[in-house]
């Protein structure tokens, strides 16, 4: 597939490029269909295309759930969910696409780059 590289699929290389600890960072539409996607290249995926579409739905219906709730306690900015070997984090785009990132499980200096990412999503109007 020939990508040319916009907003999102440069905020995909971004994620790669502004922490080591980043395996993978994909940016979907509110389907759950992938429009850019990068892994590192010196790691073995944990997860196959198709376990990644089944997080990639179940994250989305998690972020609908919540935004349910936005009315009360605000928007959600990003989500964390800590498994035994990776970290997945999902970051709403105001186009109703996802910034949807695996980080290492064991690396949690991480936390910094997620919160610079969020401000940097919500600063840019183009990824709106």
């Amino acid at each position: 597939m020939t990508q040319d590289l916009d907003d999102e699929g440069k905020l995909v290389s971004m994620m790669l490029e502004a922490n080591k600890n980043v395996r993978y960072a994909c940016i979907c539409d509110s389907e759950g269909k992938i429009l850019w996607n990068s892994r590192r290249n010196d790691i073995v995926s944990m997860l196959t295309l198709d376990d990644t579409k089944v997080s990639l739905k179940r994250a989305l219906e998690n972020w609908r759930e919540r935004d349910k709730l936005s009315g009360k306690i605000g928007r959600g900015r990003f989500a964390i969910v800590d498994y035994e070997k990776l970290k997945r984090v999902t970051v709403p785009l105001a186009n109703n696409h996802l910034l949807y990132i695996h980080v290492e499980g064991d690396k949690p200096e991480y936390i910094g780059d997620i919160l610079k990412i969020v401000k940097y999503v919500e600063e840019h109007p183009s990824q709106k």
